[in-house]
């Protein structure tokens, strides 16, 4: 195989990419605004309405300014959520921690792939699985003292957290508990940034323009100003509590406003408002180095290579299914961030800096070396769920989060 006719990835060829010597499988998505190459996108936003911006140094050396468009947390996340979609559309089938809110509709099922911590946060801790609570089961206690020397309970019970990486510091240890690094990295940056400047403008239906509000004794607001409460020397109140906007009809998201361009908060100057840029890329980096680590013992510690090489195949192939499922998701990161790819993704094994082996895969192709790898894997005797466990949360954390609701939805009935 060459570099210029990349052949459709085998089950054949990603088994031995993981087992003799491949450093890494990097898959490159070029892309631009799906409004076109000359029309702004919104980057994600940091404390106080910043983006990511940084310099970046390309292949023929020259730096250019970039900003981060996506990262490689919200990356993982996107991933995830891919994964779960498939799942839940029967498409792939791998092992599923989940615990529901029976009477919290709308919280419903939580899942390792929604949780910000994946098997080891807090709300498993705060679950029982048979009433007993997960992390006194046979299976909480299998996770807990999971290392990559023997990863064999995360691959039956989370798999998914063997590649987005996670630290079990909400456990009985700690900071001290377990950790397994992220072994799929991914993040889209956009490249040759020019920044523009936000602007803030509204037309009122109702035709509201200037009149003065005041807040009454019971807290609610009037327009008379003899139903106004009054302060220490008999004035009446303006209604709102900030500054620029008390006693204005804007106070209640009412009335017009003025066309202008939004400053930053502590100067006058002009707050970043989306960028235009010559191109976006996704970067997505599967560390097979990083698989490598991971074994997988039988329950009495005895380990084969088989029973190695065929788990981190399977992670390797799970991997390859979520960046897949997620390009069929598409790319709208958030308002006005809708990107669509300019080609083909470039997928290539790499062994060294100039040892590549490029490939192509399909979606379909990559659920069915997939499925493949997990028959493999269960051939050399591994563990492998394919029906969710089922946890219920404590009474005390069913509690907790019906009375943060209400007292969250009491603050901003007042507010």
């Amino acid at each position: 195989m060459n570099e210029h006719s990349p052949s459709p990835l085998t089950l054949d060829q990603l088994r031995s990419a993981v087992s003799n010597g491949a450093a890494a499988i990097r898959v490159i998505t070029r892309l631009e605004s799906a409004y076109g190459p000359e029309h702004k996108v919104f980057p994600s936003t940091y404390q106080g309405g910043e983006y990511a911006r940084e310099m970046r140094r390309l292949a023929n050396g020259s730096e250019v300014k970039c900003v981060v468009l996506d990262s490689v947390q919200s990356q993982a996340n996107r991933f995830e959520e891919a994964l779960l979609d498939a799942y839940d559309a029967g498409q792939i089938k791998f092992p599923l921690l989940q615990v529901t809110f029976d009477t919290i509709p709308d919280v419903g099922r939580i899942t390792a792939l929604d949780a910000p911590h994946r098997i080891a946060d807090a709300i498993f801790r705060e679950s029982q699985l048979n009433g007993t609570p997960f992390r006194e089961t046979r299976e909480g206690l299998a996770f807990a003292s999971a290392t990559t020397r023997n990863a064999t309970a995360l691959f039956e019970l989370c798999p998914t957290a063997l590649l987005f990486g996670v630290w079990d510091s909400t456990g009985s240890q700690g900071g001290l508990g377990n950790k397994f690094a992220r072994a799929l990295v991914s993040e889209i940056v956009a490249f040759h940034v020019a920044e523009g400047v936000r602007t803030a403008s509204r037309i009122d239906p109702t035709g509201i323009e200037k009149c003065p509000i005041y807040e009454t004794g019971s807290g609610e607001w009037t327009v008379f100003q003899e139903q106004a409460r009054r302060d220490g020397d008999g004035n009446p109140v303006l209604f709102g509590r900030n500054r620029e906007t008390r006693g204005k009809p804007s106070a209640i998201n009412l009335g017009n406003v003025t066309p202008d361009i939004v400053r930053r908060e502590r100067s006058s100057e002009p707050a970043p408002g989306g960028v235009t840029m010559e191109y976006a890329e996704q970067t997505t980096v599967l560390s097979l180095a990083a698989l490598r680590r991971l074994r997988f013992p039988d329950g009495n510690g005895h380990e084969t290579t088989q029973r190695n090489v065929a788990g981190r195949t399977v992670l390797a192939a799970l991997a390859l299914a979520a960046v897949e499922h997620q390009r069929e998701n598409g790319y709208f990161l958030r308002s006005r961030c809708d990107l669509i790819p300019t080609e083909d993704a470039l997928y290539t094994i790499l062994r060294t800096a100039s040892a590549k082996t490029p490939f192509t895969l399909t979606c379909s192709a990559a659920d069915a070396i997939f499925r493949e790898a997990v028959q493999q894997a269960r051939d050399a005797g591994l563990p492998w769920r394919e029906e969710p466990l089922r946890l219920t949360p404590k009474q005390a954390l069913v509690e907790l989060v019906s009375q943060s609701r209400a007292l969250s939805a009491a603050q901003e009935e007042v507010s």
